[in-house]
């Protein structure tokens, strides 16, 4: 594995003494000048589950702070912290040099936004601008971690570190390389570039990415045919987006979801038919969708379907959505080791979707509220039996 070696000329430079020299690990701390923070740190900011957006209201309040008292900047931001593979100073050029080996472990794991906000400050400035503008007079912290051998080790720091902006569970779990199968299973999807699997993930055009793992995930708890039975339904993956990681993230779950992947195209793909057809089966049995509490109709085609490629001028609450998405695990066919469709599920739904959206549709005419729908076990329930009994009758 090669080494880069990035040479900080630095104003002072410090070893903290801890209990843990014996072990290899260190912590240093240096002063810099602000125009000097070197651009190669671009690549090294891996391990940061964040990628910073200078128009956030943290990258803001850092710029403002920068620009118009730059000689209070050192006092007034926490500074850059490290994680490094080997650290050496010389006293007598005053630079710093470090070394960065595994993208995974080593590089920028915290102060993401002030190394954005700070380069931008200078780079956008013009040649003739740069020797004598008061951003000169900005200092900023460096503080560089080294002996940390672990993958582990290092997501329990940056999970740590990164607090002055919540730090989002997914984040995490993509550093631990929790996602990479679902990477690779989505690798030739048209919408795959579009997933977030960190906080603030960003395209190469600067734009944020607008499909979130957690809602990946939610579909897929769905088809957990092990997880849930017969008279237990993933009303989780509605209910609690914020537990759908801690439960695709316990082990016993991962483990187990692990074989459910394959079928994660063609479940995406399912959703969004879901999505589509919904309104005009109800309307064409002379219903009117489009009153149904909660239940909004654009003027055109606002709302996307990134799984089919879709547009549709209805905006639906999710709690439509889930019970019949869910009620199509009784589809799958569950071995030791993998599991497949015993029949199309997009298929299924098409030839029997006039009865699972009046099941729907009717409760929702009584609940009135779209959350409580949602969260309600008998409509789970009730969509299910029809796919339980329907598929048995058909030999599946």
């Amino acid at each position: 594995m090669s080494i880069t070696k990035i040479n900080l000329p630095v104003v002072s430079f410090r070893r903290i003494n801890t209990p843990f020299e014996q072990e290899g690990k260190r912590i240093y701390l240096a002063v810099m000048k602000a125009k000097d923070l070197p651009e190669e740190f671009e690549s090294w900011r891996e391990i940061n589950p964040r990628d910073p957006k200078t128009t956030s209201g943290v990258a803001k309040r850092i710029a403002e702070s920068l620009q118009n008292q730059p000689e209070c900047f050192l006092f007034r931001n926490r500074g850059l912290t490290l994680l490094s593979e080997n650290v050496t100073f010389n006293n007598e050029s005053n630079l710093v040099s470090i070394e960065f080996s595994d993208k995974s472990m080593h590089g920028l794991l915290d102060g993401g936004h002030t190394y954005a906000v700070i380069r931008d400050a200078f780079d956008s400035l013009a040649e003739d601008e740069k020797e004598e503008s008061n951003l000169n007079n900005a200092y900023v912290k460096i503080e560089i971690l080294e002996g940390i051998t672990s993958k582990e080790e290092t997501t329990e720091i940056v999970g740590a570190r990164n607090t002055s902006t919540q730090v989002k569970d997914q984040s995490l779990a993509n550093l631990l390389q929790h996602f990479d199968k679902i990477k690779e299973v989505l690798a030739n999807e048209p919408y795959a570039d579009r997933i977030a699997y960190k906080e603030t993930e960003l395209n190469l055009d600067g734009s944020q990415k607008d499909i979130d793992i957690k809602e990946i995930l939610s579909y897929l708890i769905c088809f957990d045919r092990e997880g849930f039975g017969d008279n237990t339904h993933p009303v989780i993956a509605y209910s609690g987006k914020s537990s759908v990681l801690k439960y695709a993230d316990a082990e016993q779950n991962r483990n187990r979801l692990q074989k459910y992947l394959p079928l994660l195209p063609e479940i995406l793909m399912l959703r969004d038919e879901i999505y589509e057809q919904m309104p005009t089966t109800w309307n064409d049995e002379g219903g009117r969708f489009g009153k149904l509490e909660g239940v909004n109709v654009k003027s055109q085609d606002s709302v996307e379907l990134p799984f089919k490629n879709a547009r549709t001028n209805y905006v639906i609450p999710n709690s439509f959505i889930y019970p019949i998405l869910a009620s199509m695990r009784a589809l799958v066919e569950v071995n030791d080791d993998e599991c497949k469709w015993k029949v199309s599920p997009v298929g299924f739904f098409n030839d029997h979707k006039k009865e699972l959206v009046r099941r729907l549709v009717e409760q929702a005419l009584v609940f009135k509220n779209p959350n409580k729908l949602g969260k309600e076990k008998t409509v789970w329930q009730s969509c299910y039996d029809y796919v339980v009994l329907t598929s048995l009758k058909s030999g599946l």
